[in-house]
């Protein structure tokens, strides 16, 4: 038995039963009063829909192309063009009145099956397991069609991704990983045994987020059995840091566990994708020849690694957004001076103005209440005792290093035509489901053009996710994924915030009939 449990009150076993059996059922669950129970429209099967009127942005090229006419037949782009249609019976018109059509967003680094809590209390309980169906329909709303789940539980992801696929629940389709492959003890660093001492119950109903191998041999037969999940890609952690306060040094694979999933990826035509934030990490996706790097770095990068990155074509999703979020200046008295510059300023307002602001399109707002509770914790205790006092916090000084290294570097890569992605990290805490317009507007800030955002979004999420032969552009062949919006966002980022109609699979959701009853 766990020494811990010794250490429990009554009222602490019964919270925790109460929520592991809670759990348990949370695969077979449905729906909840706040999801919206909404059928899209569209032409029948073997019939036309046509999007009359259409100002088509090429994201690739930043142009747009003007009274286009988009046919769509089956859920594919089968014309772009300038010529009227002539419908016929059983197909339909949708004169868009001159809105603007992006291909479908993409959110390339997020985690579907996280609530974006910071607690996992029994008090939380049902609006924990709502918010989990929540992320799906928040992702959709916001125009992102496709995401790419970065770590999740399994047996919840394919049970929502099955239910999305009945049409019993709206959301994205979801490239996947299933389990993080990570050492006994690495990033994640957080045993689900610390937070509930019925958490190994649980997770043999919904799936453990971490493969957690002891040695090369284990590591072996854990990745066989995740990729045979259906998993896409490997998703690796770098680094040998914790990010959260009062934890120092993890474990760290062996160059032998590196060498053995890099071989089991190649041999099975997986993608690899790693959590880096040290040049520790970063140094070994170098030399390892990592697909993509996920999140940003807490040091400059040299021309020359940079330029080594861009000949092995490794591509990145730097997250800022979450970077923002997880530098609180809630831990300080007074900022210290090293992090008072132009930048970090800006973003620690914009930051303060989104966390104050009426939250219900994006969580349920008990979570978000809890959530501001808990940054308390930051002066209750102090950054270093918050680990062995159960609160498990990230560093913000780890975090606000990166804010000052991570724009250099993300500017430096551009230069160089390395492809970068865009991702919010969603599911950690204060990081919600349907917020990629945050990782968008402050690419911006950083001195990215609106056009280069648009196509981070779009076309090269979907080379880093591997479907650019399926989605990313407004193409004839392509799926039809598409964003419609009232504002030109090559003028205006901010008309990313708020679509009028997403079109997934030929299929359209009339955002304004997607609402929530929170």
């Amino acid at each position: 038995m766990n020494k811990n449990t010794f250490n429990l009150t009554r009222r602490e076993l019964l919270r925790n039963a109460a929520l592991s059996a809670a759990l348990l059922s949370l695969p077979n669950l449905t729906g909840f009063t706040s999801i919206p129970q909404y059928q899209p429209t569209g032409a029948p099967a073997g019939k036309t829909l046509y999007l009359t009127n259409a100002e088509v942005i090429d994201v690739v090229r930043g142009l747009i192309f003007s009274n286009q006419t988009i046919a769509v037949r089956d859920g594919i782009i089968r014309s772009v063009s300038s010529w009227s249609p002539e419908a016929r019976e059983g197909d339909m018109v949708l004169d868009l009145k001159n809105q603007y059509v992006l291909p479908g967003l993409i959110d390339a680094h997020c985690h579907i099956t996280m609530p974006g809590a910071s607690e996992l209390s029994a008090r939380l309980l049902l609006d924990v397991l709502t918010q989990l169906k929540r992320n799906f329909v928040q992702q959709m709303r916001q125009g992102v069609t496709t995401i790419r789940d970065m770590g999740a539980m399994p047996k919840i992801l394919h049970a929502n991704i099955g239910q999305t696929k009945k049409g019993e629940l709206i959301g994205p389709r979801v490239v996947y990983c299933n389990s993080f492959t990570n050492i006994q003890g690495g990033h994640p660093d957080l045993d689900p045994g610390e937070i509930s001492i019925l958490a190994g119950l649980v997770m043999s109903f919904t799936g453990h987020s971490n493969m957690w191998f002891k040695d090369t041999e284990e590591l072996k037969e854990k990745m066989r059995q995740n990729s045979a999940g259906g998993a896409s890609f490997v998703k690796l952690t770098m680094d040998k840091i914790s990010v959260l306060c009062g934890k120092g040094k993890i474990p760290a694979y062996s160059d032998e566990h590196l060498k053995t999933i890099f071989n089991f990826a190649q041999k099975n035509n997986l993608a690899t994708a790693g959590h880096i934030h040290t040049k520790f990490g970063f140094d070994r996706a170098l030399r390892f020849g990592l697909d993509s790097i996920e999140h940003s770095i807490n040091e400059l990068l040299s021309p020359e690694e940079i330029e080594t990155m861009a000949k092995k074509n490794i591509a990145t999703v730097p997250t800022v957004s979450v970077i923002q979020m997880m530098a609180a200046p809630e831990a300080y008295d007074e900022l210290p001076k090293k992090y008072r510059t132009d930048f970090i300023e800006q973003e620690i307002a914009e930051r303060r103005k989104y966390i104050n602001s009426n939250l219900a399109e994006f969580t349920e707002l008990s979570i978000h209440k809890a959530n501001l509770a808990h940054l308390a914790n930051y002066k209750k205790y102090g950054c270093e005792n918050l680990y062995k006092n159960k609160k498990y916090m990230a560093n913000p000084e780890f975090y606000f290093n990166i804010m000052l290294t991570g724009p250099k570097n993300l500017l430096a890569m551009k230069e160089a035509g390395i492809v970068i992605g865009c991702g919010t990290d969603a599911g950690v805490p204060l990081t919600y489901h349907g917020t990629l317009w945050r990782e968008m507007e402050i690419l911006t800030r950083i001195g990215f053009s609106n056009a280069e955002v648009l196509r981070s979004a779009t076309f090269n999420n979907a080379k880093i996710i591997g479907m650019v032969d399926k989605i990313g552009t407004v193409d004839t062949g392509k799926i039809a994924d598409m964003v419609i919006l009232k504002e030109n966002p090559l003028k205006k980022i901010e008309a990313c915030r708020r679509p009028s109609v997403v079109i997934k699979d030929g299929k359209l959701y009339d955002v304004g009939k997607i609402a929530f009853g929170t």
